[in-house]
């Protein structure tokens, strides 16, 4: 939730919720909901339990980002979905210079907080790594994604605008590299770009984001695509999006994308 005074920093409070989902999906042990089904009950005033039965989850994250010039307070809580009872909270006064360990550090002690409530799990040293040097090109980052969740022509065309600002910034930034080439691949597949062009600059950039970075689910899952879309290769593509997997066992869209390959596959 946005608690900011500035509604206009709705982008900075969904991409620091999704960038602390996409860390907790790391866990291998932990089964964590979709940003597009946790993202359906944002601003909606419905009970926890209900949310719970909904998502078939046994607990709630629930949270808070406030920003105020420089600075930023997130708050974060556990619920127990069933009795809709609070067992953790926490805030964190923190400094937007600071920002991609604050989500580490706020990753870390959710992961921590859900290990002492249901058990034994193993949790990486590092949730979050640090994906550029210039914070500039990261908030724009953030901006082209938020605009690119929206999932209609318009809104992918200003995300691509907002990739591009980043990069201009960071000519190296991987994740807006692919958040790029996955804006093009939409409008490529929408018809409102012409495929070869589309899906051309797809694959040019998804390819340079791994050279980057190897490590990327998000990466492989628009390799898997390539194949399907451009090539029907089945197989190829059942491949890149289990190297996804293989990264984040948790990735949910190669695990849409590997149901939907054998479902027509029989």
């Amino acid at each position: 939730m946005n608690m900011s005074a500035d509604q206009e920093t709705d982008f900075f409070c969904d991409g620091i919720t999704e960038e602390i989902i996409n860390a907790l999906a790391q866990i291998k042990e932990l089964r964590v909901t979709s940003r597009t089904s946790a993202f359906f009950f944002k601003g909606k005033n419905i009970p926890i339990t209900k949310i719970g039965g909904q998502l078939g989850v046994a607990t709630v994250l629930e949270g808070s980002v406030r920003l105020a010039g420089k600075k930023m307070r997130i708050t974060a809580q556990l619920i127990q979905a069933d009795e809709d009872f609070h067992f953790w909270s926490e805030t964190w006064d923190r400094q937007m210079d600071d920002l991609f360990e604050v989500q580490d550090e706020v990753s870390l002690e959710i992961a921590e907080k859900l290990r002492e409530h249901f058990g034994h799990f193993e949790i990486k040293e590092h949730l979050v790594s640090k994906q550029t040097d210039n914070m500039d090109a990261y908030t724009l980052f953030l901006k082209g994604r938020y605009y690119f969740n929206k999932w209609n022509p318009e809104d992918v065309k200003t995300a691509i605008q907002f990739y591009e600002q980043a990069l201009a910034l960071d000519p190296k930034h991987p994740n807006s590299l692919v958040g790029l080439g996955d804006s093009y691949s939409f409008l490529a597949t929408t018809g409102f770009i012409s495929y070869e062009e589309g899906w051309g600059k797809c694959a040019e950039l998804t390819h340079q984001a791994l050279a980057i970075n190897d490590q990327l689910p998000a990466a492989y899952y628009q390799l898997a695509n390539l194949a399907f879309f451009t090539g029907a290769d089945f197989e190829q593509s059942f491949k890149y999006a289990q190297k996804a997997l293989e990264i984040n066992a948790n990735y949910v869209e190669s695990e849409q994308l590997i149901s939907f390959l054998s479902s027509i596959c029989g």
